[in-house]
């Protein structure tokens, strides 16, 4: 613990020091960034950061290496030159080329200083692959800086991995690392929303190589082999290098240049889908350290439940990055590409074919909830039966997505997942288990199998499953409520006309009201919330309510209201002025010579009318 507390507390304090000094420097020398359309902030921020983050990690280094603590100097000298680099764009703004050519030099640089990691064992390609990765992750971070707090905390996060899975005994880069953590964390004082410096492409670029070089140095408690090696760091670097890809791909796909700068980040789309700044760094944090913490788990081979965790993780960015490509950020020329079919047919299919990505999803799901019900059933007797788990894998994947596909679970649409919905896909998930066993018992007569294998596996998968689908519900909620549209209103009456008009208010917009309050003269139900909005009192307290929300109208949902009510409801409306409003269900023959009577259950149609009443707005 004392060798990560001391160089971390050296860098820190630096930083904190420092920060004051280079920012007023920066202001006085015009060193600020102005507002542009591709930036964020809007007003304009001292830059230079990178130089405070550079001079704390290079002090607490001097202060750790006269301990004897030795950085590796491919580490110093990667990180050190790209920083210069950095620093250079900042002041001069180099073309993008010259700094892509500059920074493959340097990733040249730091695989002739080595050491060059084993990732084929072939000198050629894993030098390639070595500079690859160091450019790669320098630019990851470098993108990742387009919102307050967001690098410096995904770096931090990510150092404070890479110090975890090593441990002081094992890495001369411990200390480096530690060091890293402490300047960035120290520097989020002043570059947390509302930010007062920004680190610049110098800070950025530091971090970003600075890691690099780190996630590939010496030794680690990972299993051998190419996928184990490579997972780590993958995991330890998964926000950066997901923002890279995601962004690089709707951009592409969108006829748009890799290179532009834009507010289609990941952090952006999370402020467009209704959170806040501060909310959106947060949930990048969350996933960068869901993606330290499986990198930790994965580190040690004993841990067989970090498979399965790291699988989960890795569907639930697919998930974020289907529920990120939904959000419209370029003003209507989204996947332009695709839309022109400039791609070949196939991926156009793949790309807009949901049942498509539906099974494949649900194949992952199966393979992991399979794997976690062996490891969970027999712990750490599970390589004893690894075998016969690779055997019987196919017949359950196959059984359990036909069974799926009988069921009528590809028969849904997600945005609407509800209740009634969970029935079927239990129905899929219990003939999919029993399908799945009686095929054992015939094929392998079940010789060696466990029954509480299966047990586990249903419960798991009915989780994974579900949660997956409930995932695109709860999303598509929680943006209505987060962006309101249209003018506010409140709802007279909490039962269940009161929640199909807060529903349809929240769903459609074209009404161009939202609900921010229920009236309900039910005591019971007075002090809860229905679909998120509260029911904020009775009748008595209308007048109340009245003046401290303000609100353009109440619509009156409930059939059930007294006539002497609704003239007290329209009485209140007449002196606060507010619209009185009623909900109207319609159902419209369309075809005068048809057979017969309609029937008495249809599609309501939905109507907002005005009452006609004495006076008001």
């Amino acid at each position: 613990m004392i060798a990560f507390i001391l160089p971390f507390s050296v860098a820190a304090a630096a930083a904190l020091a420092l920060t004051p000094i280079v920012r007023a420097i920066a202001r006085r020398l015009g060193g600020v960034a102005h507002p542009r359309n591709d930036r964020w902030h809007a007003q304009p921020v001292a830059l230079f950061g990178g130089v405070v983050l550079w001079c704390a990690v290079a002090l607490a280094v001097f202060s750790f290496r006269a301990r004897g603590a030795a950085v590796p100097q491919s580490v110093i000298v990667g990180a050190t030159s790209m920083f210069l680099l950095g620093l250079i764009d900042d002041l001069w703004h180099l073309k993008p080329s010259t700094k892509l050519a500059a920074q493959i030099s340097l990733g040249c640089l730091v695989v002739l200083i080595g050491p060059v990691p084993d990732w084929f064992s072939q000198p050629g390609p894993d030098a390639f692959v070595t500079i690859l990765w160091f450019v790669g992750i320098a630019n990851a971070f470098n993108l990742l800086d387009n919102m307050d707090g967001l690098c410096a905390g995904v770096a931090a996060i990510a150092a404070i991995a890479f110090c975890t899975i090593v441990g002081p005994d094992h890495q001369p880069a411990f200390g480096y690392a530690a060091a890293l953590a402490g300047a960035a964390t120290a520097f989020l004082t002043f570059n947390f929303k509302p930010a007062s410096i920004f680190m610049g492409d110098a800070g950025s670029l530091f971090l970003g190589s600075s890691l690099a070089v780190l996630a590939l140095q010496g030794e680690r408690h990972t299993a051998t082999g190419l996928l184990s090696s490579m997972a780590v760091p993958a995991l330890i670097m998964l926000m950066p290098i997901f923002d890279t890809v995601f962004v690089t791909v709707s951009r592409k796909l969108s006829a748009r240049r890799a290179s532009t700068g834009g507010r289609d980040h990941t952090s952006h789309r999370l402020v467009a889908m209704g959170f806040s700044e501060r909310q959106a760094v947060v949930i990048c944090y969350a996933l960068a350290a869901a993606g330290g913490a499986s990198a930790v788990a994965l580190g040690y081979s004993d841990l067989r439940e970090a498979r399965a965790a790291t699988g989960v993780v890795l569907i639930a960015l697919v998930l974020l990055g289907v529920q990120l490509a939904r959000v419209k950020v370029y003003g209507g020329d989204d996947f332009k590409v695709l839309r022109d079919r400039r791609f070949t047919p196939l991926l156009l299919r793949v790309t807009y074919t949901r049942r498509i990505f539906e099974v494949l999803l649900d194949s992952c799901l199966i393979a992991v909830a399979y794997y976690l019900s062996y490891v969970i059933r027999f712990d750490r007797d599970f390589p004893e039966h690894e075998a016969l788990l690779v055997r019987s894998f196919p017949i359950v994947l196959a059984c359990q997505l036909l069974s799926f596909f009988f069921a009528g679970v590809y028969r849904g649409v997600w945005r609407y997942f509800s209740v009634s919905d969970v029935t079927t896909y239990l129905r899929g998930l219990l003939l999919g288990t029993l399908t799945s066993v009686m095929t054992l018992v015939y094929v392998y007569r079940f010789e060696g199998y466990s029954r509480g294998v299966f047990l586990v596996n249903l419960m798991a998968l009915a989780l994974l499953v579900v949660g997956s689908r409930v995932s695109f519900r709860l999303a598509a909620d929680f943006v209505n409520r987060k962006s309101p549209t249209g003018r506010p209103v409140l709802v007279y009456g909490a039962g269940d006309g009161g929640t199909f008009v807060i529903r349809q208010l929240q769903n459609k917009p074209d009404f161009s009201y939202y609900p921010v309050g229920i009236v309900d003269d039910d005591a019971a139900r007075q002090r809860c919330r229905i679909l998120g909005v509260p029911v904020l009192g009775g009748l008595p307290d209308l007048p109340a309510i009245l003046v401290n929300l303000r609100p353009e109208g109440i619509i009156v949902s409930t059939a059930k209201i007294t006539a002497q009510r609704l003239d007290e409801l329209e009485r209140l409306c007449h002196e606060s002025g507010t619209k009185l409003l009623r909900l109207h269900f319609e159902i419209e023959q369309l075809s005068p010579r048809g057979p017969g009577p309609l029937p008495e259950l249809g599609t309501p149609a939905v109507d907002v009318a005005s009452r006609p009443r004495r006076g008001g707005r």
